[in-house]
């Protein structure tokens, strides 16, 4: 079986009222619902935008995607990274989330600036964000 990795980074249209219980219902859901399609992964949330990487096979991660796309708690979807993987780097979560992350939203920002999708800055970005989710995900703060 194929495997792809892929990082997607969008703006949050979530109320500061509504976003903490919204975020936890998108964890429990994908936490639900990934198990039995073969993906594993991690999100992040800076209040303003979503960062997520998704992995599994190629069929399922682009079915999801596409359920993240017609998703009304997202808009402005940019796909920063995806490729083939020989292993997962999030094989022990079906979703690891560990909370707002103020932090990340400087990484976020830098990459969904830069409009050119082969720029060196951005892959950069893109790179450090996915670091960031595994660390993330890896940390005591994972749950």
């Amino acid at each position: 079986m194929k495997l792809v990795s892929l990082l997607y980074v969008s703006r949050s249209t979530l109320s500061a009222a509504s976003a903490a219980a919204m975020v936890e219902r998108i964890v429990a859901g994908s936490r639900a619902r990934n198990p039995g399609l073969g993906i594993t992964g991690a999100l992040l949330f800076t209040g303003d935008h979503f960062a997520q990487v998704l992995e599994g096979p190629a069929a399922a991660v682009d079915t999801l995607m596409a359920s993240v796309t017609r998703d009304p708690r997202h808009e402005g979807i940019t796909v920063a990274a995806r490729a083939p993987i020989a292993e997962r780097q999030f094989g022990r979560w079906s979703m690891a989330y560990s909370g707002p992350s103020q932090f990340v939203a400087r990484h976020v920002t830098r990459l969904l600036d830069d409009p050119d999708a082969a720029s060196p800055a951005r892959q950069r970005c893109a790179e450090w964000l996915g670091d960031l989710l595994w660390e993330f995900a890896e940390g005591p703060a994972a749950r």
